[in-house]
């Protein structure tokens, strides 16, 4: 059951953080930090698409791996720059309460021939003022 009387339940309007993204970030880079008590709702993306010869990439997460929130979003062919795109998250993760202050990591890959084209505005929506067994949005 939720906690309806918790002191630290607090407002939980939507709140945003954009980040730049630019396809020289092959390994995890950290972009953000979400502070404890927030809720990730998803990530929009938008900017220009990646001319890599085959596939191109982006993944977000909370390691350096950069796949426990998104992973692998086309952005050969989703990120063509006609405005903001939501992107599919990983099952089970959105929504849920972190539990401490959380890094936020983007990586991107491609493979084929190299890109020459590709960069993008990575915002993160997310809310504050949620407690872990609180169960609304």
């Amino acid at each position: 059951m939720a906690d309806k009387t918790s002191v630290l339940r607090g407002p939980k309007s939507l709140s945003t953080k954009t980040r730049s993204v630019a396809r020289t970030m092959t390994t995890g880079t950290q972009v953000a930090t979400l502070p404890k008590g927030s809720r990730i709702i998803g990530f929009l993306l938008n900017g220009v698409a990646s001319d890599a010869g085959t596939t191109a990439t982006l993944s977000i997460g909370s390691t350096t791996t950069a796949t426990e929130y998104v992973n692998g979003a086309d952005v050969k062919t989703a990120a063509s720059g006609v405005g903001p795109t939501l992107l599919p998250g990983v099952s089970g993760v959105l929504g849920t309460v972190l539990t401490v202050d959380t890094g936020i990591f983007v990586k991107y890959a491609e493979s084929g021939t190299a890109s020459a084209a590709g960069a993008w505005k990575v915002t993160i929506l997310y809310t504050t003022g949620n407690v872990t067994n609180d169960d609304t949005i």
